[in-house]
């Protein structure tokens, strides 16, 4: 499993610059929301190539628990 990363960089002017790593799919979101919230209005987000990877387990089991259907 890779390591998952939070990284902020806080310009002189306020604006604060987050980069997330070893996240995939929504996954980020999620781990972000809280701090985004704390931290104040997001102006911009830009996804990676992670973002776009989803995880095949997480699919299986939601798919599992919304079908009556058994994997």
């Amino acid at each position: 499993m890779p390591q998952k990363t939070l990284r902020f960089k806080i310009y002189q002017d306020g604006r604060v610059e987050e980069t997330v790593e070893g996240f995939t799919g929504n996954s980020c979101n999620e781990a972000t929301k809280n701090l985004e919230d704390a931290l104040g209005k997001v102006t911009v987000k830009k996804k990676k190539s992670d973002a776009f990877i989803s995880n095949q387990n997480e699919n299986l089991k939601k798919l599992n628990h919304e079908s009556n259907v058994t994997f």
